[in-house]
């Protein structure tokens, strides 16, 4: 098992089993609606992003934010 704190506003920690991935935090539906994110967010581990098949990281905090908007052309 690996601990790890997600912050969106409010920090959480959460434990997920080994050989999770950012993604798999990132679709945690359970976070998703207590902590309200949407689906066109990033993480990101020490400041840098994280790609969604990244592992994530024992003991880090992943922060969340919600991506800018991409405007069409």
């Amino acid at each position: 098992m690996i601990n790890v704190n997600v912050r969106f506003g409010e920090t959480i920690a959460r434990t997920y089993p080994e050989g999770t991935t950012i993604g798999t935090v990132l679709q945690d539906r359970e976070l998703k609606t207590v902590m309200g994110w949407g689906d066109n967010v990033k993480a990101l581990v020490q400041g840098v992003e994280q790609p969604v098949t990244a592992l994530a990281p024992d003991g880090a905090t992943i922060v969340i934010e919600t991506r800018a908007n991409q405007k069409q052309s």
